[in-house]
């Protein structure tokens, strides 16, 4: 059994989006403030305090309890944050997959996997590259062979 967990990468990538996105739409309340009412300094407030709460609580606790484990049977995926969900799926129930590859991943570990069966789906949320390419090259094999077995029956 293979245990995988989020990028690190993909954690550092996230708070520098929330991070750009909550000066973004300061600057545009800060720039409302400047001809309007006071409300938007209370609108640039609960965006900071959102943000903190973000990058200091959401964040963290998503990659520290995302598990992800590959066995010769079976796929688990374990993630949340304050509701926690499980996905079991056997590997002779795998009909397709999709690896979901973006533009520098390398650097910001933003890949995913999705993998569909007859009537369900499990994604695999910020695996580093070599993890995706890992699960997907077992996940062909597997599908191969049992396509093969069906053949022959």
């Amino acid at each position: 059994m293979h245990m995988y967990k989020p990028s690190g990468l993909a954690m550092i990538s996230i708070y520098l989006f929330t991070i750009i996105l909550s000066l973004a739409l300061c600057f545009a309340c800060g720039f409302g403030a400047m001809f309007k009412s006071v409300i938007f300094w209370y609108v640039m407030l609960f965006i900071i305090i959102l943000t903190f709460l973000v990058l200091l609580i959401v964040v963290p606790l998503f990659f520290s309890q995302s598990r992800y484990s590959v066995s010769r049977n079976e796929l688990i995926c374990k993630s949340g944050v304050f509701i926690f969900r499980r996905q079991f799926m056997k590997i002779s129930s795998v009909r397709s997959f999709t690896a979901i590859v973006t533009p520098l991943s390398g650097a910001t570990g933003l890949n995913f996997l999705i993998v569909n069966s007859l009537g369900s789906h499990m994604v695999f949320w910020f695996l580093s590259k070599s993890d995706l390419n890992e699960i997907t090259s077992y996940l062909d094999k597997a599908i191969k062979k049992e396509e093969g077995a069906n053949e022959t029956a």
